[in-house]
């Protein structure tokens, strides 16, 4: 086996990436990295610190904080990351649906997009790692051995999110979920820097008919018959 390897995972919101992510490396022993996160960290920040305001973001100050603070990782037992900033967990804390409103309004920004690049390319540093997110193998990984871009529907993508939001926001309405997704979607494909797109050499799996494990089981068995017959 090739001593790095390189799987990156993109799609839309809620297309199931990071599920099956998380599987995919744990099945191969990789390192999971959730690129997502890193942006929804620096959303964070920028809520808790009263940044974004109107609809508008107070880049400079965002730049001029991220500078002076750590947004990094460290691995659990199961080889997949969990997000920290200043060496503090904040994944519960990303989670949020006021985070998931404003996270794509935070990715337009190229000086925040060049920040997480680098985060990026410093964590997969001389490792197999499975990336997920939404310019993986188009713009951080171009050359990685394995891309895959998930898609499923908006509706099907609305009940994935809604479910998992409604365990800790009671209250929310699946179509509130809908509008974020689809004002979502718009941002993130037409976004000046890094928009999401498809790569020509990335494998296309629609997830509409398929579970979790249809899904992850499609992807290992390309992956191993590649492998198998270098």
């Amino acid at each position: 086996m090739k001593q790095k390897i390189i799987v990156a995972i993109d799609g839309p919101s809620s297309s199931g990436k990071s599920t099956i992510a998380k599987l995919v490396a744990k099945h191969f022993n990789f390192t999971y990295i959730d690129s997502g996160s890193i942006y929804r960290a620096v959303t964070y920040l920028a809520i808790k610190n009263k940044l974004i305001k109107t609809g508008k973001i107070d880049v400079v100050s965002l730049i001029d904080l991220l500078n002076n603070c750590s947004i990094s990782f460290s691995f659990n037992l199961n080889n997949q990351n969990v997000i920290k900033l200043n060496n503090l967990s904040i994944d519960k804390e990303i989670r949020t649906s006021e985070i998931s409103n404003y996270v794509s309004l935070v990715a337009e920004i190229n000086e925040i997009r060049k920040y997480v690049l680098k985060i990026q390319k410093d964590i997969s540093y001389n490792k197999s790692v499975v990336m997920d997110g939404r310019d993986i193998g188009s713009v951080v990984f171009p050359n990685a051995d394995f891309k895959f871009f998930l898609d499923a529907s908006l509706d099907i993508r609305t009940s994935r999110r809604w479910n998992e939001l409604k365990l800790i926001e009671k209250d929310l309405k699946f179509e509130e979920v809908k509008k974020d997704l689809l004002n979502r979607d718009e941002k993130d494909t037409s976004r000046k820097f890094s928009p999401l797109i498809k790569s020509k050499d990335s494998i296309l799996i629609d997830s509409d008919e398929l579970d979790i494990t249809e899904v992850v089981d499609k992807i290992i068995d390309i992956i191993k018959k590649e492998i198998t017959n270098k």
